[in-house]
């Protein structure tokens, strides 16, 4: 029988500085006193005496020493911790991001491991650190926090203790510690009395609403969607770019509000290339699997009415949306996905999230990128060469070919220059391909054609060979304009393949729990002649479940490879896997590790 799941006692402070590490050395100290035994798997002491003092009488786990790029950092020695398996372990600042190479990524991950082996755990944490404040704290201060904690861990803690010192006390505490020329900036800035303030209001509104009796429902927050009914699923729209994890943080805290599930859903809009996903989506669905969502991927060109469906089947009567970047513009051009969601709405309560921060970059600049509605989208060097290409090619043919006109006439001419509008269709499309045969019927009209240098026709057979030309040069571009609609097609079919790839790895998730069955289940589903899960040791990587043959035995071996949330590495091959399939098992992989991580959230709000 498996041991009891450890508690955890947190200690969260207003802001750094609080004096967090005291208090958990103090409490460390009293548990000890009363009979506890208790040692100190890592505490953060900044040099202060007083502090320090705290750890007399306590047993210590030496940290571990962990190198990276050139450069030793000391982290929490786990598996020691594990072996020495004590009542209780104090655990400084969980929000902490473990050195590459760790067993964790996150020291809340360690956390974790302690308490599902039975170990109580004392750790501290600032309200900056907390996952759904994140955006309200830089609001406040000015300052990004790049390591949070998912408000799950924090609020699965069987005791939540404030620290605070008043806001006095800490600014004279942090004048004392600082530099001089650093002391006035932190005073002047992050430690202004106001933000202090701001940020004690801050936790003191965190810890009611997250204590007490958590059966009844606490009031929404004015904007908000109001109470849902059991099953309600609140959609938020996530579009790749920054401003959607504040978009995020606000659908989650609508979904607390109203004990509603989280679906975070990305539009893709099928252009014909196999394009990646856009660079702030991956963040996004990590920050989405630790507020408790589930992701969805869903194709369509027309984006409001795509996500409108997927609302309707997910039968959610909220939608969260991000306030547009685009200009007036542009949106009168192309149309706002906003304005065309707000109308087809219906009964989707429609909640639009204003934007925190001016864009990085002008608006201008970001056009080339925001022009979703071209057939087929090319590189912007490659546009501009096909352009070029459609003015300079027919012109410069003509010219060249002008000492020859007595000899080679009319329909050498138009050969050559047809020459040139299939190079302009080939590098820039179609509507390069139209410009340049435009512009070469005109020249080839008024240098090779009589009566010369005008635009009159004096021969019949001469109007029949630039009306040739003029077809044949736009069938050239219409023929990339096919190829592109096929792309379309091609781009919608993978795009629901890799959703099949993710619909697997939910299943697999919710059924097969040992690694045999893993490995076993990923083979069958796509039909892979070997797969193997190793594990890296110190020895180097070990076997854990393998299937078929012959099987690579390092992750570098193997022709495609997907690291799970645990540092396990599935490691597949197969005769038949083409980059298509490497694609789709990269989305399994990247669904699995996610679904794992959600599990382990779970498991963390249950106990």
């Amino acid at each position: 029988m498996s041991a009891a799941r450890g508690t955890l006692h947190l200690y969260l402070g207003i802001a750094p500085g609080v004096g967090k590490t005291y208090a958990l050395l103090a409490e460390g100290r009293r548990l000890a006193e009363s009979g506890v035994e208790v040692v100190v798997g890592l505490a953060e002491l900044h040099d202060r005496k007083d502090t320090a003092a705290q750890l007399n009488g306590l047993e210590v786990v030496p940290p571990r020493c962990m190198p990276y790029r050139g450069t030793s950092f000391d982290e929490m020695d786990l598996p020691a911790i594990l072996a020495r398996h004590p009542q209780a372990v104090l655990v400084d600042e969980l929000a902490h991001t473990n050195v590459p190479g760790s067993r964790h990524d996150r020291r809340w991950q360690d956390v974790e491991e302690l308490l599902e082996a039975g170990i109580d755990v004392v750790s501290t944490l600032n309200v900056q650190h907390l996952e759904s404040l994140n955006d309200a704290v830089e609001d406040i201060t000015g300052t990004a926090v790049r390591e949070t904690v998912p408000d799950e861990v924090a609020v699965a803690a069987g005791r939540v203790d404030l620290v605070d010192i008043g806001s006095d006390a800490l600014r004279e505490l942090m004048s004392r510690i600082y530099a001089p020329g650093t002391a006035d900036r932190a005073l002047a800035g992050y430690f202004r009395p106001g933000n202090l303030a701001a940020l004690r209001a801050l936790a003191q509104q965190w810890l009611h609403d997250h204590s007490g009796d958590r059966a009844t429902a606490p009031p929404a927050h004015d904007g908000g969607p109001g109470a849902a009914p059991p099953g309600e699923r609140i959609i938020a729209a996530l579009t790749g770019e920054p401003e959607g994890e504040h978009v995020l943080r606000r659908a989650a805290q609508f979904a607390a509000d109203s004990h509603a599930q989280l679906i975070g859903v990305h539009v893709r809009e099928p252009s014909g290339l196999a394009e990646p996903d856009p660079p702030w989506l991956e963040g996004q669905r990590r920050l989405l699997t630790e507020l408790g969502g589930r992701y969805a991927q869903i194709a369509g060109t027309d984006v409001a009415q795509a996500i409108l469906d997927f609302a309707e089947a997910e039968r959610s009567r909220n939608l969260v949306l991000g306030a547009s970047r685009r200009t007036p513009g542009y949106e009168l051009l192309h149309g706002s996905v906003i304005s065309r969601a707000i109308h087809r709405a219906g009964p989707v309560e429609l909640h639009v999230i204003p934007f925190r921060r001016p864009p990085k970059r002008p608006l201008t600049a970001r056009l080339p990128h925001l022009s979703r509605h071209r057939r087929v989208p090319l590189p912007p060097r490659r546009a501009a060469v096909g352009w070029l290409l459609a003015v300079l090619a027919p012109l410069a043919v003509a010219a060249v070919l002008l000492p020859a006109r007595a000899t080679l006439g009319l329909a050498g001419a138009l050969f050559c220059t047809l020459l040139a509008v299939v190079l302009t269709a080939v590098v820039g499309g179609i509507r390069p391909a139209v410009t340049a045969t435009v512009i070469g019927f005109l020249a080839a009209d008024v240098l090779y054609t009589r009566p010369y240098h005008n635009l009159r026709i004096g021969h019949l057979i001469d109007l029949v060979a630039l009306l040739a030309f003029a077809v044949v040069g736009a069938t050239a571009g219409l023929l990339i304009d096919i190829l592109a609609r096929h792309g379309l097609q091609v781009a919608r079919s993978q795009t629901e393949a890799e959703n099949l790839a993710r619909l697997v790895a939910d299943v697999i998730a919710d059924g097969p729990r040992t690694p045999a069955e893993l490995v076993d289940a990923v083979r069958r589903t796509f039909d892979l002649d070997a797969i193997a899960l190793l594990r890296p040791t110190e020895a180097g990587w070990q076997t854990e479940a393998a299937a078929g043959g012959p099987l690579p035995a390092t992750p570098d071996e193997a022709p495609f490879s997907a690291e799970l949330s645990d540092g396990r590495v599935l490691v597949m091959a197969g005769g038949r896997l083409t980059a298509r399939d490497a694609q789709l098992l990269r989305a399994f992989a990247t669904q699995l590790r996610l679904n794992q991580e959600k599990i382990q959230l779970d498991r963390l709000h249950r106990g």
